[in-house]
């Protein structure tokens, strides 16, 4: 396992819902940061990995969270490389607040890619040693998500692509897939539970798509809500399929 590395975020104005509680997507946003100090700090920024016509793209995220962190408050945010595979790597993330508790834990699977070949390619050497993987960590068994895809919909809507969703490598950055989710939720829900838990199963990178779909299935379970999310674009093709979990808040 490689050595944690460990930076602390402020949760700030624009981190915050109406309920001055950090967002979903800020934790992913603090998250996608560190990753990339991460690599920084061992000599392997994103703009060298650019440089050499390479990049990580994210394929699998699965996130819970515990308990809710407010604005203003200091989060450590913590993480490491579980293992490398082949062309895969796995990332771990926790988070935890001022008292020391855990608040939030993650974990991202990832695709090293040769951007001329378009196609996942084989980590380098190099990158074991830097990040100390040993022989122990490469036997370490790769989870990838499965979802049981559901035709039922509840909910559709349409979101246009901007210019500010388009990121570093080109295209749509992973937190609008989860932003996305979110504003197409019913208000009910979004005003009277949070995300607890989230997985992301990402299938087709989003470049120059004019407009997605999000098809939503939800169902109410006592004081919690499950809802699939299926994303598409205008040929009906899935682009991205989530799986999220509300709890109801109490007053």
């Amino acid at each position: 396992m490689s050595k944690v590395f460990k930076k602390i975020y402020e949760v700030g104005y624009r981190d915050t819902n109406p309920r001055r509680e950090c967002k979903f997507s800020s934790y992913m946003e603090f998250m996608s940061d560190i990753a990339f100090k991460h690599d920084a700090s061992l000599g392997l920024s994103l703009s060298n990995l650019l440089e050499s016509n390479h990049t990580w793209v994210v394929f699998n995220y699965k996130i819970k969270v515990f308990k809710p962190t407010k604005y203003q408050d200091e989060l450590r945010v913590e993480t490491y490389i579980k293992t490398f595979r082949k062309y895969f790597a796995v990332r771990v993330f926790e988070i935890y607040n001022e008292e020391n508790e855990l608040v939030l834990q993650s974990e991202s699977l990832a695709f090293f890619i040769d951007m001329l070949k378009a196609k996942p390619c084989t980590i380098p050497d190099y990158y074991y040693n830097k990040y100390n993987i040993s022989e122990e960590d490469k036997n370490i068994k790769i989870d990838k998500l499965k979802f049981e895809k559901t035709e039922r919909v509840d909910i559709e809507k349409k979101f246009d692509i901007r210019y500010t969703d388009i990121d570093f490598n080109l295209h749509v950055g992973n937190v609008n897939y989860v932003r996305w989710i979110i504003d197409s939720m019913p208000l009910e829900v979004v005003k009277d539970y949070r995300i607890c838990e989230l997985n992301i199963k990402y299938e087709k990178q989003i470049k120059d798509q004019e407009s997605i779909i999000v098809n939503t299935k939800f169902e109410y379970e006592q004081d919690k809500v499950h809802a699939n999310h299926i994303i598409i674009d205008k040929e009906n093709n899935e682009l991205s399929l989530l799986e999220s979990y509300w709890e109801k808040i109490k007053s």
